[in-house]
């Protein structure tokens, strides 16, 4: 019963199907979804909290055999978006220093593009492999990691995980104040905690299809 219901519920959140990807403009994602980043300096760790953000996936699942789930994103737009003006970091002063490094004028959107997924259902908690394109001040990345599937109370589906990134993998270089006697590590770690949008009614397909309530799990903040 748990494999039916994370194959339906990832077929059906997310628009998968089989054959080619459709020429659709996709869904947005859900607003409650969150970006988060956490780093450190040599005396302090930091949080900054992405108050602005979108996407759109359009998922087009393709043929595959046994318990994975294998699929391709077809829409042209970013599947994440954040607005580094709106990425809060903490005092005033902090947050146009994180503003003036990712250079906000110029690039005002970090950006990520989901190109494909593959979704392993054999363990005890569904696991989803994620590769796409990551821009970040102008310079694009290719990136791959992994996400936990979870549903909340309500039966929506999150997609949530960390990936730690290099600021020099960008061209950025860490921040340094006070003479060098603060010193931001190159090192940070991107959080994501993402809501595919629905696509019309997918939840009750859900239900029904399984007989009984869908599995719940805690997100913490």
């Amino acid at each position: 019963m748990h494999v039916i219901w994370i194959a339906l519920a990832v077929g059906a959140v997310t628009g998968a199907g089989h054959g080619q990807p459709a020429s659709d403009p996709g869904a947005p994602i859900d607003p409650t979804s969150r970006v988060w980043i956490t780093g450190a300096s040599n005396i302090r760790r930091f949080t900054c909290r992405a108050r602005q953000i979108d996407g759109t996936l359009s998922l087009h699942g393709v043929a595959t055999s046994g318990p994975l789930l294998s699929g391709v994103n077809a829409a042209s737009e970013p599947s994440l978006r954040v607005a580094v003006d709106r990425l809060e970091c903490g005092p005033g002063a902090m947050n146009d220093h994180v503003r003036d490094i990712l250079g906000a004028s110029e690039h005002p959107v970090i950006a990520f593009r989901l190109t494909s997924y593959d979704v392993d259902l054999t363990g005890d908690a569904p696991v989803a492999r994620i590769t796409g394109e990551v821009s970040v001040a102008g310079v694009t990345r290719p990136v791959a990691t992994s996400a936990a599937l979870l549903t909340d109370s309500l039966g929506r589906l999150h997609v949530r995980g960390t990936h730690v990134v290099r600021m020099s993998e960008f061209g950025l270089e860490p921040p340094r104040r006070f003479g060098g006697l603060l010193r931001v590590r190159d090192r940070i770690t991107v959080h994501f905690d993402v809501v595919p949008g629905h696509d019309g009614g997918a939840t009750d397909v859900i239900h029904c299809a399984t007989h009984g309530p869908p599995r719940r799990s805690p997100l913490p903040e």
